[in-house]
């Protein structure tokens, strides 16, 4: 028992959340506990602070029902090597991988929607959560070009057939009413850390071979047609532009090997890498990169599962025209029990001067489909993909919807799913799940810009780790326990020595946070 009254002794609670979470308890076999928001209400989470020489600051949640609680932890110079520890997690700041790009989550037409539905109060409480300093910190945001199966209904920004000069291009009411309005308050919010992407799920109907967005099918193999797809591009980003609201970055097609299926529910189109390539190669670089205003932007590829890596990015990158079109490779986590993290390790060494960024992830959409309120173990799914992701070379990773309605919707589809923040509109309140915690162990304390460094676990199976160093020295390590029963675990800066003792409730995320020794 003298490990765990050690740990006691070098624990210090702090006051927890700047404001408490108010928890409501939902039936379950586990303890199932979302935090309650309303228009006056609504936990923030304690600054880190300034950390004095010899302590580190951890951030803990778990399923008993903290939620990135703030604690207080001494670090010590010396360690015995048979005091009773039951992990070992080692931290070597000398061995370092990719920079963190960052964390954030899809302004769709589903979020929008929920957001307008509510007071202008509650909106800014949802979008603080998520974007400002008492919040998770997001710095990244993925907006669908037109319509996805998260929309009312099917809508390109041109449906006139045959309008190859794209005459009638305009946006849409859902871009005015649920897109650029939270996308603006957001940039401000942020004080303008977001960095955008955007994705189509399907060019106009007209220019496809079924002739609509739903469904599989391929672009019609017209040179015409190519072409005003790719101008459709830039009219979207300077429409937006006049918005004052820039872009970072595209992706070419929200998951193109779903448009091998003729019979797909909702909105996509087909490429292989062959002519994903060829469309890159021959029309959208070409257009992107004759336009001052979209000649920055960064090009993802893919946008599909790791499980076509490292091929699709060998026949795109190894084409010396494309490679100088396309920065990076984007991934969804859909399929990854089938598809070994290993993949991403083989593209990252074939193509070392590509990032790799993950664009898509939700749980609810197979199985269960739609909320389970409070359940821990989505969150814990969460964690385990972006642990995963990121000791793999993948630079930062992107949730699905905001925030959805209590089905999970809507959306025209019925492909209804999860989301970290659920509305009410009908109670001016929203739930905030497991899962934003989750993304707020990464999110809030992995900044842009920081480094990965090595990380070991010795031990225990249940446990995960990955750390990063931030500019000036300070360190930071997230940890998983997906273990049954508590565990006590001994983080050891290599560089330095200096190493703290925690103690590892069952089922619990853990965000440590300290400076390197002088």
């Amino acid at each position: 028992m003298c490990w765990q009254i050690l740990c006691i002794l070098l624990i210090f609670l702090g006051s927890g959340t700047s404001s408490p979470c108010h928890q409501k308890l939902y039936d379950g076999a586990f303890k199932n506990v979302v935090c309650v928001c309303n228009a006056t209400e609504c936990d923030e989470i304690e600054p880190v602070g300034d950390i004095p020489d010899g302590r580190a600051v951890v951030y803990r949640s778990a399923l008993d029902g903290d939620r990135l609680r703030r604690m207080s932890v001494k670090m010590v110079g010396k360690w015995r090597k048979n005091d009773l520890v039951n992990v070992t997690i080692t931290i070597d700041a000398t061995e370092r991988f990719q920079k963190i790009f960052g964390f954030g989550g899809a302004f769709t037409d589903s979020a929008g929607a929920q957001l307008e539905a509510v007071s202008e109060k509650l909106q800014n409480q949802i979008l603080n959560a998520y974007f400002g300093e008492n919040g998770l910190e997001y710095n990244v945001g993925r907006v669908p070009i037109a319509s996805c199966d998260f929309s009312t209904h099917e809508y390109s920004y041109d449906d006139v057939t045959d309008d190859f000069e794209l005459k009638n291009f305009a946006l849409a009411d859902e871009d005015f009413k649920w897109k650029i309005p939270f996308i603006q308050k957001a940039i401000e919010i942020s004080k303008n850390k977001i960095k955008l992407f955007a994705s189509p799920w399907s060019a106009p109907g007209w220019m496809k071979v079924t002739g609509r967005m739903r469904g599989g099918g391929a672009m019609r193999n017209d040179k015409r047609v190519y072409q005003a797809y790719a101008d459709y591009f830039i009219k979207f980003f300077q429409a937006y532009s006049s918005h004052n609201i820039p872009f970072w970055g595209l992706t070419i097609q929200n998951e193109p090997s779903t448009g091998a299926d003729m019979s797909w529910r909702w909105q996509t189109m087909n490429y292989t890498a062959e002519t994903m390539r060829d469309f890159l190669k021959y029309y959208l670089g070409p257009a992107l990169k004759r336009n001052e205003l979209t000649k920055p932007l960064k090009v993802m590829i893919l946008d599909d599962g790791r499980g076509l890596l490292p091929g699709w990015a060998d026949t795109m990158f190894n084409d010396s025209t494309v490679s100088q079109y396309a920065d990076g490779i984007a991934v969804h986590w859909y399929g990854n029990l089938y598809s070994p993290a290993v993949l991403l390790d083989i593209t990252q060494r074939h193509h070392p001067d590509k990032f790799i960024f993950g664009t898509e992830a939700c749980t609810g959409y197979f199985g269960h489909h739609g909320p389970i309120y409070g359940d821990w173990f989505r969150a814990e799914s969460y964690a385990d993909d972006i642990f995963t992701d990121l000791n793999h070379y993948v630079t930062g990773w992107t949730d699905w919807n905001l925030c959805l309605d209590e089905t999970g919707g809507p959306n025209w589809a019925y492909n209804v799913v999860d989301a970290p923040i659920i509305v009410n509109r009908t109670a001016q309140e929203f739930y905030k799940q497991p899962m934003f915690y989750a993304m707020g162990h990464f999110s809030k304390f992995l900044p842009r810009d920081s480094t990965r460094v090595a990380t070991t676990v010795q031990g225990n199976l249940a446990i995960s780790a990955t750390s990063v160093v931030v500019e000036g020295g300070r360190r930071a390590s997230v940890i998983l326990s997906k273990a049954e029963n508590p565990l006590t675990a001994r983080i050891v800066d290599a560089a330095t020595g200096y190493s703290l003792v925690l103690n590892l409730p069952p089922r619990s995320i853990h965000t440590v946070i300290w400076n390197k020794r002088k």
